[in-house]
């Protein structure tokens, strides 16, 4: 199935420099860079990682073209493709997990 870009779901998540460890600030930039070249898009779906320095904006955030969607929103989208938002969110989380191992392996 083929997906344009207008149409995939877009997650930003901003990541916490602290799941980086006590100096995960001095890494936090770099990090999200690596994760973004690391981590492979779903076919309906694209990822971009930053920084979270802001407390106050989620975690995650989801858009279609630009526009943002509710979390009932973005589990109806991806209902569309037989995933739970639960799955979607825990399999991404397991894959930043590694991604933060092979960082500090490198």
């Amino acid at each position: 199935m083929q997906i344009t870009e207008d149409k995939k779901l877009q997650l930003l998540y901003r990541v916490e420099p602290g799941c980086l460890g006590p100096t995960g600030s001095d890494h936090i930039e770099n990090f999200c860079q690596f994760a973004q070249q690391r981590i492979v898009n779903p076919f309906y779906a694209s990822y971009q990682f930053t920084p979270r320095y802001d407390k106050q904006k989620a975690e995650r955030q989801y858009s279609i073209n630009g526009r943002k969607l509710s979390e009932s929103q973005a589990t109806a989208y991806l209902a569309y493709f037989k995933v739970t938002l639960a799955d979607f969110e825990e399999q991404l989380d397991e894959l930043l997990t590694e991604v933060i191992d092979l960082y500090f392996e490198r």
